[in-house]
């Protein structure tokens, strides 16, 4: 056997984004000389640990993520540096530009298109602490993961105990710029509670948001304002004192009430008196329905197959292989795929830090969906069992479906338990998770 080292994602994802000397400069490492090794494994692939004299800056270089060992057999040694060198080419964090905080899946209001009911009740009093996101939004920096900046969600993120104000701070420290996600619910408020602190009006919640350092705050628009008066008047106050503070925000719509929300922008521009809304983004964005929260006027995908959904979807399954953002759920879960609800495919942040999530990125289910062993399987885990499930809404649930099967089945695979019985089990599971158990079922414990 050969005891060789070789780079990781984490050093891969400096080079290509040209920030390796600087962060083994914050690392306090050799930068000339570590610097140096690194490019030569990057052009050769693995290098023998017997050629290297410097022990300790290899253990340094090892301990802080940059390199790691490895041993290999005679005869493979020679071929592994071609597979590895391609691997240096195409990692698969070299897409990943952002973070997803979801601080809480609480929430104090009911939206029609909401993919976390099914899952609210037991994700109830999980939270992310302000040290777990800080000592992330660190990692993050550090590993280049962040250029678009971060998002801090839920559920609502203004229930959340943690202190946002000064997460936002800590990131902006950094220059990362940061959006938050709301649903609204103080925009009628007098004297509330917003993310664990006492507020005296919306305006005074803006200037907060402000002074914190906060990029951009999200609105939603969706089909609730067509006729609810209360939220259209919450939405209405919050962008008059954004636009009056000069804090940037964006409302979001999916594309079927696009035509709503430009009567609302102009009932807005009458209201307020203002003929150009300078701090406004409108963003149409898709709505994913995983088990038809509320009836949507979806075009009926039921009649296609998984894989033939799947290629419909916005990523094509790469959002599991090479993801552009990574999500933290408010347990610690990480997963690849935002909208793969109850999937933490690449592991929990309390077990692992981010550095090491990162470097170990390549799961069974991110594998499995990269070399297309992912629809074969389907046939297996999926078709025989399909009966159970409501009528797929959206091409992306049926890439976060197969996900969560998969995830599930190499479980039961590795306890050698795969029964046509345990499959079906599994899939009950899964469908009541998702919210796609056929109404007229009951999940069989």
């Amino acid at each position: 056997m050969i005891k060789a080292i070789q780079l990781t994602n984490l050093t891969c994802n400096l080079i290509n984004s040209d920030l390796l000397k600087n962060r083994l400069n914050m690392a306090k490492l050799p930068v000339e000389k570590s610097n140096k090794l690194i490019y030569e494994l990057f052009h050769i692939g693995v290098i023998s640990q017997n050629e290297i004299i410097d022990d300790k800056n290899i253990e340094k270089l090892t301990e802080l993520g940059f390199i790691r060992k490895i041993e290999i057999e005679d005869l493979l040694f020679e071929n592994l540096k071609e597979k590895v060198l391609k691997s240096y080419k195409h990692f698969p964090i070299r897409n990943i530009e952002a973070m997803n905080f979801e601080l809480t899946y609480d929430c104090n209001s009911n939206c029609p298109h909401c993919i976390l009911k099914s899952v609210r009740k037991s994700f109830h009093g999980n939270e992310l602490s302000y040290e777990c996101v800080q000592r992330i939004i660190a990692d993050a920096y550090f590993a280049g993961l962040l250029q678009n900046g971060i998002n801090f969600t839920g559920g609502e993120a203004l229930l959340a105990k943690t202190d946002i104000f000064e997460l936002i701070r800590y990131a902006s420290s950094y220059g990362i710029p940061t959006r938050l996600f709301t649903n609204s619910f103080w925009g009628n408020k007098l004297f509330f509670k917003a993310a664990n602190r006492r507020f005296t009006s919306p305006l005074s919640l803006i200037k907060k948001f402000k002074s914190s350092g906060l990029n951009q705050l999200s609105l939603s628009f969706d089909s609730r304002f067509d006729k609810d008066k209360v939220g259209v008047k919450q939405l209405s106050t919050i962008i008059h004192a954004c636009e009056t503070i000069g804090l940037h925000y964006e409302i979001i719509s999916s594309p079927e009430i696009r035509e709503h929300l430009n009567k609302f922008i102009e009932y807005l521009k009458l209201t307020l008196g203002i003929n150009h809304l300078k701090y406004m983004t409108p963003i149409t964005m898709e709505l994913v329905d995983m088990g038809g929260a509320i009836s949507f006027n979806h075009n009926n995908l039921s009649d296609l197959s998984l894989k033939e959904l799947i290629d419909k979807s916005l990523c094509k399954s790469k959002g599991y292989f090479q993801p552009k953002m990574l999500t933290i759920a408010p347990n610690g879960d990480v997963r690849s795929c935002m909208y793969g609800l109850g999937l933490n495919n690449l592991g929990n942040i309390h077990k692992s830090n981010l550095l090491d999530v990162i470097n170990d990125f390549e799961d069974e289910v991110s594998i499995a969906f990269a070399e297309k062993q992912a629809f074969e399987l389907a046939d297996i885990i999926y078709e025989p069992y399909k009966e159970i499930y409501k009528p797929i809404s959206h091409p992306c649930s049926a890439c976060v479906l197969l996900a969560r099967l998969l995830q599930e089945y190499f479980i039961l695979k590795k306890k050698d338990e795969h029964t046509n019985e345990q499959l079906l089990q599994m899939n009950y599971k899964v469908a009541k998770d998702l919210n796609l158990l056929k109404d007229n079922l009951k999940f069989k414990e």
